[in-house]
């Protein structure tokens, strides 16, 4: 899947992948003890992604997800990526570069006028 990811074509797939990688990432920032005293911050931000996915996963789109949510995600995956530079730890940082993706993916969807069923 890496090699044909690509956040120009909003497919299932590539959407589905970004979504993973953002969770998994987001999670397990959570648990990590490097990251305690940002830990409510992370489960904040999981919080909020798993109502980004909910709505995705029910609509089928991302073009149904308020745009203003993503930004305020992002706004904090910046804050904690800035926090957590010092502790040598990439985490919030891919986090961010996933949500970056769907993003993408959601602009490029707009582009289009909805979820590419081809690949």
């Amino acid at each position: 899947m890496e090699e044909t990811f690509n956040v120009g074509n909003p497919t299932k797939e590539n959407i589905d992948y970004a979504f993973k990688n953002l969770i998994y990432y987001v999670t397990v920032s959570t648990q990590f003890d490097i990251y305690k005293e940002q830990k409510e911050n992370f489960e904040k931000v999981l919080a909020e992604t798993k109502i980004v996915l909910s709505t995705y996963v029910n609509k089928g789109n991302l073009v149904s997800i308020d745009e203003e949510k993503l930004e305020n995600i992002k706004f904090d995956l910046i804050d904690l990526d800035t926090e957590t530079k010092s502790l040598k730890s990439y985490f919030a940082e891919w986090s961010l570069l996933w949500l970056d993706a769907i993003i993408s993916l959601r602009i490029s969807e707009i582009k289009i006028g909805g979820v590419n069923n081809g690949r």
